[in-house]
């Protein structure tokens, strides 16, 4: 141990004073102390906390990265893409990327029987990933997605009760599709969810991609009209149909000679397989439709009567199409980095990316003012520390007067005299330091446990205050704290200098 290691704990033992001025300045000191350090440790912690909650609803009920089509302008209402892209779905063996999912948005009105409301209708397929909203169910059950004989949709608790539905009850919704189009189409609520984002919570229903799919009629459906012939009672009537897709259909009967959507008169000889292929100017997806046509028995006629049918269709090609893809990360910090990574390296032309940044600015700037509050706050904290500080070692220091003149009469330098009150005040900021440790993070640990301070979730976005302990921060603020205290006490502790030997030894 050195000379002024020993002498400075020698001073802070000294228990032959009790009437010390210095005793109740120090443990005034050691409290600021504590106080600070778990304000500032509760600080840190419940910031965190609100930005990684607030993070994870936004992210969770959409994705850090959208890629979407470049014609894309509303972005409540998608545009058409093909699912079959050359990332999806191998863009989640990426590295920071955690998985990709489909997606459409429509906009749409809920209507009951006595209300309305402006809904966003977002339609997920088989691959969406459910953590997120199972977390935040309060009634009820996930979609199951892929049973579109039973239209089922998932609401907020806010448009639930808004509206005066619950699990089991039936909603209709109004899709709208551009300026004029508007179709009702009504689902069944399969579950309740609340996040207690307003931006989520009042806005967005979730149902099966395969409703958007075929209402938006991204696709092409092809239909063979199969009758029998009023004229000529031995032929059978067939005619194309064409729907979805973006106009303009093209029929195609391969293996015949037919051209267009007819009707033909087809005299028949046997079974017969037509083949009808629906094409559209805009080089969507084709669709294709059989009919087997078999005649009635012989009267006599040239053509065999019509004697039934067989049909067939592969159910539109609207299932190749969706409104986009959503990309989640494994790190938000990464966001920027992969976002440019992907779009660069990626995507093909007519495709663009847009981040959960760009989508909600007003939150993520609300999350970086609290960092500024973070630092506003460990800065009061860390100055009124040395206030304190100050305070208590420049008594400490005017105590110890004749001490420091034996001192220096003895050879003592002024920097060695000066280490010794600088160990002094940091003995003490290690207590202070220390004890707001074990008083910070168990009030934090208690708040995490058990939720004691609640709040309201339609004015905060959480019904409890968040608490995130993460121990680099933990350590980083130890650190930091005691490295400023120390370094802004050197100051104070150079009045050691200014005291003369022979009036300090005369001092009592």
């Amino acid at each position: 141990m050195s000379f002024p290691h020993f002498i400075a704990r020698r001073i802070l033992s000294d228990k032959d004073r009790q009437d010390r001025l210095s005793r109740p300045i120090v443990a005034i000191a050691v409290l600021g102390i504590l106080i600070g350090m778990a304000v500032m440790i509760l600080t840190i912690g419940i910031s965190t906390g609100f930005q990684r909650e607030v993070r994870a609803k936004v992210t969770g009920a959409g994705a850090h990265i959208e890629i979407v089509p470049l014609s894309q302008n509303d972005a409540k209402d998608s545009q058409r893409v093909l699912i079959d892209q050359p990332f999806y779905p191998s863009l989640d063996s990426m590295d920071g990327v955690h998985h990709i999912q489909v997606f459409a948005l429509k906009p749409g009105i809920v209507e009951t029987a006595d209300d309305i409301q402006g809904v966003v209708v977002k339609g997920v397929g088989q691959d969406h990933d459910w953590t997120f909203l199972k977390s935040m169910m309060v009634a009820g059950e996930i979609l199951q997605v892929g049973d579109t004989m039973y239209p089922t949709a998932v609401i907020s608790q806010w448009l639930a009760r808004r509206l005066r539905r619950g699990v089991g009850d039936s909603v209709t919704i109004y899709l709208i599709r551009g300026r004029e189009e508007m179709r009702p189409r009504k689902f069944k609520v399969k579950g309740i969810y609340e996040t207690g984002l307003e931006k989520i919570d009042h806005q967005l229903v979730y149902v099966d991609i395969a409703h958007l799919q075929r209402f938006s009629q991204w696709g092409l459906r092809a239909e063979i009209r199969v009758g029998t012939s009023a004229l000529n009672k031995g032929s059978a009537v067939l005619e194309g149909l064409a729907f979805g897709g973006q106009g303009d259909h093209h029929f195609e009967w391969p293996g015949t000679d037919l051209l267009g959507p007819g009707p033909f008169t087809i005299c028949l000889r046997g079974d017969t397989t037509f083949t009808l292929v629906v094409r559209d100017g805009a080089g969507t997806v084709t669709d294709t439709a059989w009919a087997t046509i078999a005649p009635g028995p012989a009267n006599g006629a040239p053509c065999l009567p019509f004697g039934s049918l067989t049909y067939h269709t592969s159910g539109g090609s609207a299932t190749r199409y969706c409104g986009g893809f959503e990309v989640a990360l494994n790190d938000h910090r990464d966001l920027m980095k992969l976002d440019d990574r992907i779009y660069r390296d990626h995507l093909g032309e007519g495709m663009r990316t847009i981040t959960v940044r760009e989508k909600f600015p007003e939150i993520f700037a609300w999350l970086e003012l609290l960092d500024t509050n973070v630092v506003v706050v460990i800065v009061l904290m860390v100055l009124v520390a040395i206030i304190n500080m100050t305070s208590a070692l420049l008594i400490i220091i005017l105590e110890r007067t004749n001490m420091i003149g034996v001192l220096k009469a003895l050879g003592g330098t002024d920097g060695m005299i000066q280490r010794v009150f600088l160990i002094d005040a940091a003995y003490i900021l290690g207590i202070g330091i220390i004890l707001g440790d074990v008083l910070g993070i168990g009030l934090a640990l208690i708040q995490q446990k058990f939720q004691v301070v609640r709040l309201p979730i339609e004015s905060y976005y959480v019904d409890s205050v968040p608490v995130d302990l993460s121990l680099l921060p933990l350590v980083l603020l130890n650190l930091g704290v005691m490295a400023a205290c120390v370094l802004a006490l050197v100051i104070p502790s150079m009045y050691v200098a200014r005291i003369a030997p022979a009036k300090a030894i005369r001092f009592d």
